[in-house]
């Protein structure tokens, strides 16, 4: 997996731990990355949408790192995190959005 202009660097593995087509739910698992592994070891995101009340959906993205021995997680680096997550969500949604006959 190739990243553009991230906090976490350029490359990384990336491992699905679960697809769950009928709760619309999926996790996955970021490890040995380039540019932030020496703070980080691992990143598990989990990712879900929920039918709301007015026809559309809510999108909730949890993610859980694991830092390597005592390195910390700054804030900087989660609101980097954090941008480049809705960077990538929005990117999602301009392509379903664009393209409904695949959905």
């Amino acid at each position: 997996m190739v990243f553009r202009n991230t906090i976490i660097g350029t490359t990384w593995k990336q491992k699905i731990d679960a697809i769950d087509t009928s709760n619309l739910s999926v996790s996955y698992t970021l490890f040995d990355g380039d540019a932030s592994s020496d703070i980080m070891d691992t990143a598990t995101h989990h990712i879900k949408c929920i039918s709301s009340a007015n026809g559309g959906s809510v999108y909730k993205h949890t993610c859980f790192i694991k830092c390597k021995g005592d390195a910390k997680i700054t804030d900087d680096f989660i609101n980097l995190s954090k941008e480049s997550m809705t960077d990538t969500f929005k990117a999602l949604e301009s392509y379903v959005i664009d393209h409904p006959e695949i959905y």
